[in-house]
């Protein structure tokens, strides 16, 4: 994914309650866009950790997520997402398995079919293994963001 504007990194710190694997980082665009991909302090992105887990063999999307209607100008079909709802169950080769929400509250926009057919550009190349693509439900950073801490 070749994106030249600025950008703004953010690990998810409130929602760990909801699943004490979820590290994924929102990234929100000028274009008011947030990727969803996992954060660089995920486990699956840490060489070391990555050899008591596995590697990633499969990413399996929530239903609701590859039967979502993604069409139009605005999108207005798209599904619905709240911080909680599952996108995404990345599975690794001894028997782990890792569920990726949606983190804010939003619209999907897209979601990344190639990690169906190259499961590993997950870990692998993180910025192509991004999860989905989000438009907040919002304008206003701050709110966007008010459960996320910047990323070391």
């Amino acid at each position: 994914m070749d994106v030249t504007s600025t950008q703004i990194t953010y690990d998810i710190s409130a929602y760990a309650q909801l699943d004490e694997q979820l590290r994924i980082k929102p990234e929100l665009y000028l274009d008011r866009l947030c990727v969803i991909g996992l954060a660089s302090s995920h486990p699956l992105l840490d060489p070391e950790l990555r050899k008591h887990i596995g590697d990633v063999i499969k990413v399996e999307f929530a239903d609701n997520v590859k039967n979502s209607v993604i069409k139009g100008k605005r999108k207005k079909q798209s599904l619905r997402l709240m911080p909680s709802t599952k996108l995404c169950t990345i599975h690794t080769s001894d028997g782990k398995e890792y569920v990726v929400r949606a983190a804010i509250k939003g619209v999907l926009m897209e979601w990344n079919a190639r990690l169906e057919t190259d499961p590993t550009l997950v870990s692998r190349c993180p910025e192509q293994g991004f999860v989905a693509i989000i438009k907040p439900s919002t304008d206003d950073n701050q709110k966007i963001f008010s459960d996320c801490v910047p990323a070391i």
